[in-house]
């Protein structure tokens, strides 16, 4: 097999399709970039920031620290962030400025870009979230980073959040099963973005040695419950301090354009791909689910 241009790969079949990009994810796998030493990732960090810092003020992001409530610890850190769009990791490794890796599902978009170096760099765990063992593999690979020393950048929602009422979508338990093994601590970070002016609000540690449930499967549902409880709190306090909009203020079509936007930031995915990735209980409804038969109504 051979690389590809994006002409030919548009010529794929979608089997053909997925047989290459895990052909292209299993080259990147044995990569000497790829397997750059945690003590090497370190080293070039600092000077990945200032490239990452001189980034975001030349795409002319703003950034405030509202809140920095994490104490030191001599435990790996995994950093659960809200997720709102694709300047989300670059704005993030700015306020928190430590080493991380970060785990991510979008190899596919990433791969032979500037971006995707720069995250191979500093360090990133690719998954393929589609597939059942791919994401029991990429848990293996997280608790060994972790149990190394390593951190991750962790977004538990599993994608973007483009709702129009939640602070933020349901989170994957994944990251609390992770943080049981490894004895990691959660850092939870909300960051919220208006425009390009980014705010970040980082919370206390959240320690997961707090439960105490000998059903393992409670404590991790409790447990997520809990830190996405945090996380809506840390978004709620980051709206009560940006000014106020009336609601004749806020122009008919803004949700529609909010969608178009953030749909725009990644052109190789729908709104339906970001839905799909959303966690749901089997036994709730969507909101389109539950509106859906009113629209098929006709007045009489």
């Amino acid at each position: 097999m051979k690389k590809l241009s994006k002409e030919e790969e548009k010529k794929l079949s979608v089997e053909e399709y997925k047989e290459y990009y895990l052909w292209l994810r299993n080259l990147y796998e044995k990569s000497k970039i790829n397997n750059l030493s945690l003590e090497t990732k370190r080293k070039i960090h600092p000077l990945l920031l200032s490239l990452i810092k001189l980034s975001n003020r030349i795409n002319g992001y703003k950034l405030k620290i509202l809140n920095d409530k994490r104490t030191n610890t001599k435990r790996p850190i995994i950093y659960a962030v809200t997720h709102i769009g694709k300047a989300d990791i670059e704005v993030v490794s700015e306020a928190i400025k430590e080493h991380f890796y970060l785990l991510c599902g979008d190899f596919e978009s990433l791969h032979d870009t500037l971006d995707g170096l720069f995250l191979s760099l500093n360090g990133v765990l690719y998954f393929n979230e589609k597939d059942k063992e791919d994401r029991k593999n990429v848990k293996e690979r997280m608790k060994q980073t972790l149990e190394k020393g390593g951190n991750l950048l962790y977004f538990p929602e599993g994608t973007w959040n483009l709702t129009a009422n939640l602070p933020l979508n349901k989170c994957y338990y994944g990251i609390i099963e992770v943080a049981l093994a490894t004895n990691a601590i959660i850092v939870p970070i909300a960051i919220e973005q208006y425009e390009k002016d980014f705010i970040a609000n980082i919370g206390e540690n959240f320690d997961i040695l707090n439960y105490f449930e000998a059903d393992v499967t409670k404590l991790k549902i409790d447990a997520i419950k809990d830190l996405r409880d945090v996380l809506a709190t840390l978004k709620w306090e980051i709206w009560e301090s940006v000014p106020q909009l009336k609601r004749n203020e806020i122009p008919n079509d803004y949700y529609q354009k909010f969608i178009n936007d953030k749909i725009g930031e990644w052109p190789t995915l729908t709104l339906e791909d970001f839905r799909a990735a959303v966690y749901r209980d089997k036994n709730e409804a969507t909101i389109e689910e539950v509106f859906e038969p009113i629209k098929k109504l006709h007045n009489k």
